[in-house]
C-alpha cells in the first residue's frame, strides 16, 4: 500500500485538535469540520477529477468526492472511527492515507513532516507503467460508482506522448471509438471540461484525458455515453513545466495512392506545445498556455471519366490538385484560487484555418473547388466554489464568435454528369458568422450514502447570420436516356453532356442576407444511491428544450443506471441501465427555413427531358426556358411535429483479468423514434406519369416530417489494462446491427409519395467494427505502440442517375432494388510507433527535463480504404472506386519536456 507522498490537512471541529502518529509532533486546533487538500502530478500540474473517497474500516464509502477544476477537494468526516482516504486517478498509482477520527483528535498516519497548517499538495506518482485503466488490487475502491464504468474509452495525456496519434490529432483519433447510432442530427457530442463546445480549445500537450462512455446512462449529458467525447485538460500548474512537439511528414516517405497518375506530392509541418506555471506577479495564480500550427501542403487526387478523345477512348482522367491548407491554434487561461473556498481561470482560445482547391478529388475535377477560411474565438470564464464540506458548485460562462467563408475557384454554372463528374464552378459562394453564448451551472451535493448531482446548462443563445451566394449561376444535371423498359440505354450522361442536352437545371436568386437564432436549454437531477455496499442506483430526469420546433418543445427524459458487485475479489461488477435521449438538428435546418419557408431565397429548378421530341434541354438554358417564370421551391416543418428521440438500454459485465487489466462483455439496443425525413408533398403526381406538380404555384415543398425510425442492438467486447510489463492498451471488437427507414433530416425517398417503402439498412450499418491501441515493452528502449482499426464497409445504394420521377432528386433506383443493399469494401489500418525521451541530466525523475524522438508509420499494409464509390448503374465505373484514403505514410517526430 503506498504512503501519502505529499501534504495533506484534515480540518476538524473546533471542539477537535488533529494530530499525526508519530513521535515528535503534537496536536494542532484545527477550525472545521472537514477534510481537505489538492492533487497534483510529480510535475506540480493540478489533477482535476481526481476521486476521493473516505473508506469506512468494513470497506463501505463514508463520503466521496472528486478535486474540482485546480485540484481542490473538500470533504467531511460524518462519525468518529477509523478511515482510509483513497485518492485516485487514471495514469497514476491510487494513494491510500489511514486517518483515525475519535473524540477531541485525529491521527493521521503519515511521518509529522508531512502535517501543516495550511493545504497543501497530494502528489499521485505516476503509475509504474502508464495506462488509462483505473484499475487496482485494493477492495477500498468504490466499485458501484457509475464513473467507475470500464465499459469505456479513455486516452490519456501519457498515452497521447506514447500511442501512433496521425499529427497529434487526439479527438480525429478517439472519434475512431464513438458510435455513429448514438449521434444525432446535430452529429456527436463535445464536452471539453463540462461545458458544450464547438472544438477542442486546447492543444494535444495541454490535455490531460479524453473519454468515451465514462458515464453512459447520466442525466447530466445530452447525448448517451457511446455518442459523446469528453475532454478535460489540464490544470494551471503551480511548478513550471512545459512540452514542444515538432512532427514532419514527406511524400517521399510515402507510398504511392492507387487511383493517382503518380505520387501525389505531400509534405506536412506540425508545431505544438503548452507551458504552465505561476504567475510570478501574482500569488496563488498561475497559467497554461498552448498552441498548435500545421502546415500541410499536399494533392487532391481526381479520378473522374470525362469525354472521350481519340488520345484516350476511355475519357479516364486522373490528376493531383494542390490542396493546401494552414490552421493556426492558441489557447491562454489564468487561474487564481480565492482563499479556501473558491478557485476560477478565464481562457481565450483562436482559431484560424485556411484551405484553398477544397472540394476536389474523386469525381470532383479542379474547377469544382472553392477556397476557404474559418475563424474562431472563444472565452471561458470558470468558477469551482466550495460552498460546505458537501456541497460543490461549478459555473461556466462561454462565448464564441466565429465566421467561415467559401469562394468559388472558378466562376461558371455547376455540371454535374452523374456517375462521371462535376466541374464547371463549386457555386458554393457563402458567407456564415456566429455570435453564441453557453452557460453552464452544476451543484453536486453529498449527504450519507446520497451523491446529488443537479444543474442547468443553455448550450445555445446563438445570433448567426448566412450572407447566401451559392447557385447564382445555376447548376446544369446531365443523367442518362433510358428506354420504356427503365433499363436499356438510349444515351449516356455523357453523350446528353457533349450534345448539350441536359435533364435538369436549378438556380438561387432573391435575397442573400439571412438572421436567424438558434436556442436551446436543458436541466438535469440525478441521484447516485449506495444501497449497501455492493449495489447502488443512480436514477435521473433531463428536460431539454430548443426553438426548432413550433409545437411540443418540451422533453422530459428519464434516465436510470446501476451496478452490481458480484465478486469483490475478482471485480466481477454488473452494471446495466436505459434512458431517452432527444434529438438536436443543428443549425442547418434552420438557416433552410430561414431562406426557403416564405421564398426569400427563391431557389427553382427546371426539369428537361432530352428524350423528348423535340428536347427540352438546352445549354445555355435562357435559350428553351425562363428561368425567371419558374415557380419557387419552398421549405417547411410537419405541423405538429414531434420531437425525434432515441430509447438506449443496456447490460454489460466486467472483470478484473491479472493485476491491472480489466475485459468487458456488453450488449445494448436502440430505437430511434419520430426520426426526421424530408418528403417533397408537391411532387409529380403519378396519375400524372409524375409530370405535374399538385400545386404548379411552387415546385418541391421539402417538408421536414418526423415519421421514421430505426432500431438495432449491438454486443462490444473490450479490454483495458496492463498485461504484465510488456504489454498494456485498450481496445474493442463491436458487431452490430441497424435498420431503418430514413437517412436523416435532409434524406429524401425514391419516391414521394412512398416514403415508407424505404426500410433496410441503415446508413451507418457496419456490422464489424475493431479498435485498438496497444503499447508493447514501454519502459524500454525497444518498445512499439500499435493502433489497429478494421470496419466493415458501410451501406450503399445503387442508383440509375435518372429522374424517373420527376421531382429532380435524381436518386431513383433499379426496378426491384432497395436502398442501401451493396456494402462498400472494408477498412483496414495498422499503425505503428516507436518512440523514446532521453533524460537532459542525470536525474531522470519523472519532472527532468527530456528530448524524445520517434518515428511512426500509418497505414502500414498500405491497404486501399475506399471513401467513395460510383453507385450509377449506368456509368461505366460503376461499383468501382472512384476515392481513396490515404496510402502509406511516415511520420517523423521530435519533442522537448521540461
Amino acid at each position: 500500500m503506498l504512503r501519502l507522498s505529499a501534504l495533506v490537512v484534515l480540518l476538524l471541529s473546533p471542539a477537535a485538535v488533529l494530530a499525526a502518529d508519530s513521535s515528535n509532533s503534537a496536536p494542532k486546533p484545527a477550525p472545521a469540520t472537514t477534510v481537505q487538500g489538492v492533487v497534483a502530478d510529480p510535475t506540480g500540474a493540478i489533477v482535476p477529477n481526481a476521486e476521493v473517497d473516505l473508506v469506512n474500516a468494513d470497506g463501505s464509502i463514508a463520503g466521496t468526492t472528486k478535486s474540482d477544476g485546480v485540484g481542490n477537494f473538500l470533504m467531511a468526516a460524518p462519525h468518529a472511527g477509523s478511515f482510509t482516504l483513497v485518492i485516485s486517478e487514471p495514469g497514476f498509482e491510487t494513494v491510500h492515507l489511514p486517518v483515525t477520527v475519535r473524540p477531541n483528535v485525529v491521527s493521521v498516519v503519515a511521518p509529522a513532516a508531512h502535517v501543516m497548517a495550511a493545504p497543501l499538495h497530494i502528489t499521485l506518482p505516476i503509475a509504474a507503467v502508464a495506462t488509462n485503466v483505473r484499475v487496482n488490487g485494493d477492495t477500498d475502491e468504490d466499485l458501484t460508482a457509475s464513473e467507475e464504468n470500464r465499459d469505456s474509452s479513455v486516452l490519456t495525456s501519457s498515452d497521447l506522448k506514447a500511442l501512433p496519434i496521425f499529427d497529434n490529432d487526439y479527438v480525429t483519433a478517439m472519434s475512431s471509438f464513438l458510435d455513429d447510432s448514438a449521434s444525432g442530427t446535430g452529429g456527436s457530442g463535445l464536452m471539453v471540461d463540462g461545458v458544450e463546445a464547438n472544438r477542442a480549445t486546447v492543444s494535444a500537450s495541454a490535455v490531460q484525458e479524453v473519454r468515451i462512455n465514462q458515464d453512459p446512462y447520466s442525466a447530466q449529458y445530452y447525448w448517451p455515453g457511446r455518442g459523446q467525447m469528453e475532454i478535460i485538460t489540464k490544470s494551471a500548474a503551480d511548478k513550471y513545466h512545459g512540452q514542444f512537439n515538432f512532427l514532419f511528414r514527406d511524400s517521399a516517405l510515402n507510398a504511392q495512392n492507387a487511383l493517382a497518375p503518380s505520387k501525389p506530392f505531400e509534405q506536412r509541418r506540425v508545431y505544438e506545445g503548452s507551458a504552465t506555471g505561476p504567475i510570478f506577479f501574482a500569488k496563488k495564480s498561475s497559467f497554461l498556455a498552448s498552441f498548435n500550427r500545421a502546415e500541410e501542403d499536399l494533392d487532391s487526387v481526381v479520378d473522374a471519366t470525362i469525354v472521350p478523345t481519340t488520345a484516350d477512348p476511355t475519357g479516364l482522367f486522373q490528376a493531383n490538385v494542390p490542396s493546401p491548407t494552414r490552421d493556426t491554434e492558441f489557447s491562454v487561461r489564468a487561474a487564481h484560487q480565492f482563499g479556501d473556498k473558491y478557485s476560477a481561470y478565464a481562457q481565450y482560445s483562436y482559431e484560424e484555418w485556411t484551405g484553398q482547391n477544397q472540394s476536389v478529388g474523386g469525381q470532383a475535377l479542379a474547377s469544382n473547388g472553392y477556397n476557404s477560411e474559418y475563424h474562431e474565438d472563444d472565452t471561458v470564464v470558470h468558477v469551482d466554489s466550495t460552498l460546505s464540506a458537501v456541497l460543490l458548485n461549478q459555473f461556466s460562462v462561454v462565448g464564441e464568435h466565429d465566421f467561415n467563408t467559401h469562394a468559388n475557384v472558378f466562376e461558371a454554372p455547376r455540371v454535374s454528369v452523374s456517375g462521371d463528374f462535376t466541374g464547371g464552378s463549386a457555386q458554393g459562394d457563402y458567407l456564415s458568422t456566429e455570435y453564441n453564448f453557453r452557460i453552464n451551472d452544476m451543484v453536486t451535493w453529498t449527504h450519507g450514502r446520497h451523491t446529488v448531482k443537479f444543474g442547468a446548462g443553455i448550450p445555445h443563445i446563438s445570433r448567426r447570420a448566412f450572407d447566401d451566394n451559392t447557385n447564382a449561376l445555376g447548376t446544369y444535371t446531365f443523367g442518362p436516356t433510358l428506354a420504356a423498359d427503365g433499363v436499356t440505354v438510349l444515351q449516356t450522361a455523357l453523350q446528353n453532356y457533349t450534345n448539350n442536352l441536359p435533364s435538369e437545371f436549378s438556380q438561387n436568386t432573391g435575397d442573400v442576407h439571412f438572421i436567424y437564432h438558434q436556442q436551446e436549454m436543458g436541466a438535469f437531477i440525478q441521484d447516485q444511491f449506495k444501497v449497501n455496499a455492493r449495489f447502488s442506483v443512480t436514477p435521473g430526469v433531463r428536460y431539454d428544450w430548443q426553438n426548432f420546433l413550433a409545437q411540443k418543445r418540451l422533453g422530459f427524459s428519464p434516465r436510470v443506471s446501476f451496478a452490481w458487485v458480484v465478486d469483490e475479489d475478482s471485480k466481477t461488477v454488473v452494471r446495466g441501465g436505459g434512458g431517452v435521449y432527444y434529438d438536436r438538428f443543428g443549425s442547418g435546418p434552420l438557416l433552410d427555413l430561414a431562406r426557403y419557408e416564405n421564398a426569400r431565397r427563391r431557389s427553382v429548378q427546371i426539369s428537361l427531358d432530352p428524350a423528348a421530341e423535340p428536347a427540352t434541354g438546352c445549354v445555355p438554358v435562357g435559350a428553351c426556358a425562363t428561368v425567371t417564370d419558374q415557380p419557387p421551391n419552398l421549405a417547411e416543418l410537419a405541423p405538429n411535429a414531434a420531437i425525434p428521440y432515441q430509447m438506449q438500454y443496456g447490460l454489460s459485465v466486467e472483470r478484473q483479468l491479472g493485476e491491472k487489466a480489466t475485459g468487458v462483455i456488453s450488449a445494448y439496443s436502440t430505437r430511434g423514434i419520430h426520426e426526421f425525413r424530408s418528403v417533397d408533398i408537391n411532387a409529380p403526381t403519378p396519375e400524372s406519369g409524375y409530370t405535374e406538380r399538385p400545386d404548379p404555384n411552387y415546385g418541391m415543398i421539402r417538408q421536414m416530417q418526423p415519421y421514421g425510425f430505426f432500431e438495432g442492438s449491438g454486443l462490444d467486447i473490450s479490454y483495458r489494462g496492463r498485461l504484465n510489463k510488456y504489454f498494456t492498451g485498450f481496445g474493442r471488437y463491436t458487431w452490430s446491427h441497424y435498420e431503418s427507414n430514413t437517412g436523416g433530416i435532409g434524406w429524401f425517398p425514391q419516391n414521394q409519395y412512398a416514403p415508407n417503402d424505404e426500410w433496410s439498412n441503415a446508413s451507418f450499418d457496419r456490422r464489424n467494427r475493431l479498435g485498438m491501441y496497444a503499447m508493447f515493452n514501454p519502459k524500454s528502449v525497444y518498445n512499439l505502440a500499435a493502433g489497429v482499426f478494421a470496419n466493415t464497409g458501410r451501406p450503399w445504394t445503387i442508383t440509375t442517375g435518372t429522374d424517373l420521377y420527376g421531382d429532380s432528386l435524381f436518386n431513383t433506383r433499379p426496378d426491384g432494388v432497395g436502398r442501401d443493399t451493396e456494402t462498400a469494401p472494408s477498412y483496414v489500418d495498422l499503425d505503428l510507433r516507436w518512440g523514446h525521451d532521453f533524460a537532459f541530466t542525470p536525474n531522470k525523475d519523472e519532472d527532468a527535463p527530456r528530448l524524445g524522438f520517434s518515428a511512426g508509420a500509418f497505414n502500414l499494409l498500405n491497404h486501399q480504404n475506399p471513401s467513395s464509390i460510383d453507385t450509377v448503374e449506368t456509368s461505366p465505373t460503376f461499383g468501382e472506386v472512384t476515392a481513396d484514403g490515404p496510402p502509406r505514410r511516415v511520420q517523423l517526430g521530435m519533442r522537448v519536456e521540461f
